[in-house]
């Protein structure tokens, strides 16, 4: 640790932070085809349900069209439950090797 004094502070600096740093685990990599599909469900989950709820707005009609597009956020969510299954089977055979 540093002091450094000024006329009326005393300012502590800890240099081991950096100690922390270098102790952290490291992050495990995914295939680039795992993070695409997470984005692509993502992003799809979201614009169907943004989207639904916008055209609902509309009226009786706009309820009787958001709905279904709403319903299309449910092949988003299992395409992300694919990427996870997909991204867990590489992570165990990057771990057994």
């Amino acid at each position: 640790m540093r002091h450094m004094e000024d006329e009326t502070h005393t300012i502590v600096v800890d240099d081991d932070e950096d100690d922390e740093l270098d102790e952290a685990e490291p992050v495990p990599q995914v295939s680039s085809y795992i993070a695409i599909i997470r984005i692509v469900a993502v992003l799809g989950m979201g614009l169907c349900a943004s989207f639904g709820l916008f055209i609902m707005l509309v009226g009786v009609k706009g309820v009787l069209v958001g709905i279904p597009i709403m319903l299309l956020s449910i092949p988003c969510y299992y395409g992300m439950q694919l990427a996870e299954r997909l991204a867990a089977r590489e992570e165990r055979k990057t771990a057994s090797s």
